[in-house]
């Protein structure tokens, strides 16, 4: 979660996808990517969220937060 224009979106796709995007582009609604890791052996899978940060979509957006196991805050200095 976060201010738009902070860097969520691409955060998202560095970590899952392993590429930059020079376009900037608006989220709209949720989009999520996966990513495989191992700890002590055992495959993890990781199922991470990018929700739009416009005030239009707030309704939509907190219900995904709903069951949540982390939640991580993105800012800009």
């Amino acid at each position: 979660i976060g201010d738009t224009g902070v860097g969520k979106s691409y955060l998202l796709l560095q970590f899952t996808d392993k590429r930059f995007q020079l376009v900037r582009y608006l989220t709209i609604g949720v989009v999520f990517g996966m990513r495989m890791i191992t700890i002590d052996n055992k495959p993890i899978k990781l199922q991470i969220w990018d929700t739009a940060s416009q005030e239009s979509f707030t309704s939509i957006t907190r219900s995904y937060y709903i069951g949540a196991a982390r939640v991580l805050l993105v800012y800009d200095l």
